[in-house]
């Protein structure tokens, strides 16, 4: 990450927006305190959800998920419920 004083970021505006739409992160600082942060805005509606704290990424790939267990299916354990009840 970059850091840019309040002076340099109005002397080299154009030049520090062009970094930060080039995917970098710049840090904004007012007298070597940091006060903002300046980066790209995300392209794909994923990462404005990923950006905004809406979502987050996955832990682990789909892949790694165990086999299914055994015993009846989803659709057996709904039709011997339904079938259980009274109207």
């Amino acid at each position: 990450m970059t850091e840019v004083g309040i002076r340099a970021l109005k002397q080299n505006a154009s030049a520090v927006v062009a970094s930060a739409a080039a995917g970098e992160t710049i840090q904004i600082t007012d007298r070597g305190r940091p006060v903002a942060q300046l980066s790209a805005i995300p392209s794909s509606p994923l990462e404005r959800l990923l950006a905004s704290g809406r979502a987050r990424s996955p832990r682990r790939s789909l892949n790694e998920l165990p086999p299914p267990t055994s015993g009846p299916s989803l659709s057996e354990e709904l039709a011997a419920m339904r079938a259980a009840e009274r109207y």
